[in-house]
């Protein structure tokens, strides 16, 4: 996509809400739009993080989610997919992370972390470390489609 000017409102909106329409996942922030939809290089300021998550808040469909951990930005302001016929479909191919992912079941990632899935949904699983027989640090989401996700092999700790 070409590079929009955020303090061009009126491009920004349209350039965000085509972007989320053909976008498959139901959790997005400022910065994955920054870095995906804008071609955004460096680290945008809040000045051009807030004109992207008004451009958000103004796209039907999408509400605020919160403050959520994202495996590649860290805890940002994100929101969701609001229709939820929509969530976690790549195209009209619903995807069944329940079947992908065992609720309450462990993980390992390649550099020998292991996690624990504490909740798998649609649009993410939410993970933490287990190290010790103890759940350590903050929660972790990763998209169950992303690469890290298809590299976890279940494991017994």
């Amino acid at each position: 996509m070409a590079k929009i000017d955020v303090s061009d409102s009126k491009a920004l909106r349209a350039a965000v809400g085509t972007y989320l329409d053909a976008f498959p996942g139901g959790l997005i922030c400022a910065l994955q739009l920054w870095y995906q939809c804008l071609d955004g290089q460096g680290v945008p300021n809040s000045g051009k993080i807030a004109a992207i998550q008004a451009a958000i808040a103004d796209t039907p469909g999408w509400t605020d989610a919160g403050d959520v951990r994202d495996e590649r930005y860290g805890v940002q302001k994100s929101y969701k997919r609001a229709a939820a016929g929509k969530i976690g479909t790549s195209g009209d191919k619903k995807i069944m992370v329940q079947h992908m992912f065992k609720k309450e079941g462990f993980y390992k990632e390649p550099d020998g972390t292991v996690l624990k899935i504490a909740t798998s949904e649609a649009w993410n699983l939410r993970c933490f470390r287990f190290e010790n027989g103890k759940l350590v640090g903050e929660m972790i989401r990763i998209h169950p489609e992303s690469d890290r996700a298809k590299a976890l092999v279940e494991v017994t700790p």
